[in-house]
Order: structure tokens, then sequence, then C-alpha cells
């Protein structure tokens, strides 16, 4: 949710009224432009709320909301962004809803300076004495010295880089799910949690582990605390090992010419050893609940 967006789509953005034949009601256009700002940034980008969310926000139909979204492309209001954003969290592409951008320009977030009744500035050298009604104001502005400015600790100086170049896991995750809409707070994990968010983030990976946290998100009782999720997560089944480069002996389905009595022999290189679950995993579920 934007007050930027929100208060562009409000004020500034021009939606005619009455509209053109053949375009929806002007009411039906500004509903359905506030329903993709209140899903966008602050600059306006990177919304995707679904069509049947829209219908619901404006109480119309999804072939309705499918003419609004027509009519505000064609009146520059709204442009489709980079699709691959939301690929990491929906990775079916036949239910990906399309991302818009909202046509915000950068001097549409600031709201301008309204001068004051009487205000008068008179500057002498460094000093700028304001003078408002009666009560003086004197402001003083620093000159830039000459001296150079202290530079910290070559040691220190490289742990901050290292430190930036490599987030943790926990921060990689953190953030996949504020870009995925999530607002848990990770900072309220215990130290036996965290290590169990870690071993999940081991096992399973980010992109994993968003998913199966939009499955469970409710938006109108989202969770407020990731450890919520830690149960979700430690259910999830261990990914498939990847199978080992062929040997070349086999073909491509990965079985070998049949033995002297007829029978199918399947390869070494083609075979999966079944992934099982530590014995300590109910202890682990048990922990996270």
């Amino acid at each position: 949710m934007s007050i930027e967006a929100i208060t562009w789509a409000l004020e500034r953005a021009e939606i005619p009224s009455p509209t053109p034949p053949g375009m929806p009601s002007a009411p039906a256009l500004t509903v359905v432009l506030l329903g993709l700002a209140n899903h966008a940034s602050r600059h306006g980008a990177d919304a995707y709320p679904s069509v049947r969310k829209l219908a619901g926000y404006a109480r119309i139909s999804e072939r309705q909301v499918q003419r609004c979204l027509k009519a505000l492309a064609a009146l520059g209001l709204i442009s489709k962004g980079d699709q691959e954003r939301i690929a990491a969290t929906i990775p079916r592409e036949d239910r990906r809803p399309v991302l818009y951008n909202l046509s915000m320009k950068r001097g549409d977030m600031s709201s301008p300076r309204i001068p004051e009744r009487g205000d008068k500035t008179k500057r002498h050298g460094v000093t700028g004495t304001t003078e408002q009604g009666d009560t003086p104001v004197t402001r003083t502005v620093l000159e830039p010295t000459n001296e150079p400015a202290a530079l910290p600790h070559p040691a220190n100086r490289t742990r901050d880089a290292t430190r930036e170049q490599q987030p943790s896991p926990i921060d990689r995750l953190a953030t996949a799910c504020r870009r995925a809409g999530l607002s848990a707070r990770f900072d309220t994990l215990t130290p036996a949690k965290y290590t169990l968010v870690e071993e999940s983030i081991s096992t399973h990976g980010v992109d994993s582990l968003v998913r199966a946290a939009l499955e469970r998100h409710r938006p109108w009782d989202p969770a407020r605390s990731a450890a919520a999720w830690i149960p979700i997560w430690q259910s999830l089944q261990p990914p498939r090992p990847k199978l080992r480069p062929r040997c070349g002996r086999c073909d491509e389905y990965g079985w070998l010419p049949d033995d002297e009595l007829g029978r199918a022999v399947r390869c070494p290189c083609r075979q999966v050893t079944s992934h099982k679950m530590p014995a300590s995993s109910q202890e682990t579920m048990l922990l996270a609940a």
C-alpha cells in the first residue's frame, strides 16, 4: 500500500468525465486505478493484483475490470511492466496476473512549498536573516573546509563491504517476502526458530518458502511474525535430488540393452536415491510450534 500512489490516483490522474462512448464510466475507472495504486510501490511500480481482486474492489464484473484496464492504458495512466518480476512468487505462468506500472512522474510525489505571508529574507555573506512578522530568525551556513575527512579503518571498511555484498539467508528470505507482499517480521525470531528457518532455506530454497507462505497468506489476517510459517516450511517435502550426468552408455530415458534373459536394465546413472527426512523432524516441528 502506497499513500503516494493513492494520492496520485485521487488528485492527479486525468480521467475524463464523462468518458467517451464505448469506455467504462469515470467512477469505475477511478476505483480500478485506486485498486492498482493500493498494490503499487511509492513510485507507482510493480502493481499486480488479480482481476478478481480488482473486481471485488470496484463491485463490478471481471470482464468490466478488463475493459477498465484497457481504457486506463489507452488514457496513458498505466502501462505493462516487467512480467519476470512475479515469476519467482507465482511459478505457474497461466495463473500470473499482469504487472502494471502507474504513469507517475517525478514531481507527482512531492508537494510544493506554500510561501508564508510576509516571508522576507536578507542574506549577507554566509549568514542569512529571515524576518517573519516580528520574530527574527538567524540561520548560519557552514562553509566547507579544506581539511580531509577522517577515513574509516581499512579492516572495518573491508568487513562492511563484505557484509553488504553477502546478505544472510534470513535477509534474502525477508527481502523476497516483502517483494511478494508479505509483511511478517523476522526480527522477532528466537535463536532456536532462527536456526529452523536457516535449515529450511538450505533444504528448500528461498523461492519455495515464499510460495508456501503465499499459499497460506490471508490478506484480511496476515501473519505478523515469520514464526507462524515455520510449521508450514517444516512440513514441505524435501526437493528431489538432481540426477547425475549421463554416462553415455544408456539411452535418453536411462535404459541399457536388455540382459540375456530379456529383462530391462536400468542404468545406475539414472537411479535416484530416496530423500529421507531426519529422525528429529518431529522435534523441530514441535519446537517451531
